[in-house]
């Protein structure tokens, strides 16, 4: 019971700022669970992958209903690609823990590679000089291909990619980038437990938890999204930015446990 508790305050919370700041919660979860140690990568995978299915349903209704503007059409045809990359990132992944017969190994370099795109992120989010718009909607799907993958091989649920990009991209401010984000981090990662339950099977996975991290991730997706509705855009950023820099170090943490 006490595994069951600890897991619920980590999801909670961790939805509650991923919901913030357009993380999903995934790029938090992961590394502290990693860090913990209690279940292995695949299992990781599913329970963060379901609690952030139900936090973006949430977060999302909610911060469409306090005004957000979605061009759901956008969201859609990126959202598409999303779903492809999804999927081939979870067969990517499992191959990797397959070639590799060592979860720590892939841990490792899940852990490296996320230290590398955290720093990314912070330095493309903390300057206005990288602003585009990105107006051709056939080049919408090959993005969301990109996101999708790096969303699922990273483990971090897209967030960390994909509020830069929408912020880059699509000049887009934090806010609104943010929730367009937890609509693409709905879709890949839906997709994404569809894969997982016919490729591995739900009987793989350890889905007694999610009967603690479902409403913990319903509470974290309808406090985080009270909370981002008193945020101005600035601050969502300053709140994005201090994320990154200490998941970094978490990150850091984590590869030097796995050496």
């Amino acid at each position: 019971m006490f595994m069951y508790m600890i897991y619920f305050l980590i999801f909670m919370l961790s939805c509650m700022l991923g919901a913030v700041v357009g993380l999903g919660g995934g790029v938090i979860i992961r590394p502290i669970l990693d860090a913990i140690g209690f279940h292995g990568v695949l299992d990781i995978a599913f329970l963060t992958s379901s609690s952030i299915l139900v936090m973006a349903v949430v977060s999302t209704a909610k911060k469409v209903k306090d005004g957000t503007k979605i061009e759901f059409k956008t969201a859609a045809f990126i959202s598409v690609g999303a779903l492809v990359g999804g999927v081939i990132g979870n067969l990517f992944l499992e191959h990797l823990v397959r070639f590799f017969d060592a979860e720590s190994t892939v841990q490792m370099i899940q852990a490296i590679l996320n230290i590398i795109v955290l720093a990314l992120a912070i330095y493309f989010t903390s300057s206005d000089r990288f602003r585009y718009r990105l107006k051709s909607p056939v080049l919408y799907p090959f993005l969301g291909v990109i996101l999708g993958v790096s969303a699922i091989i990273l483990g971090i649920s897209g967030g960390p990619v994909n509020v830069p990009v929408f912020m880059v991209l699509f000049s887009m401010p934090a806010k609104q980038a943010t929730a367009y984000s937890i609509v693409i981090v709905f879709f890949s990662h839906s997709f994404r437990l569809v894969t997982m339950a016919f490729t591995e099977g739900l009987a793989a996975f350890d889905i007694s938890y999610l009967l603690f991290i479902i409403p913990a991730a319903v509470a974290g997706g309808i406090l985080g999204s009270l909370i981002s509705k008193r945020l101005s855009d600035n601050t969502v950023t300053k709140a994005f930015n201090l994320t990154m820099a200490g998941l970094i170090l978490l990150n850091l943490f984590n590869s030097v446990v796995f050496l």
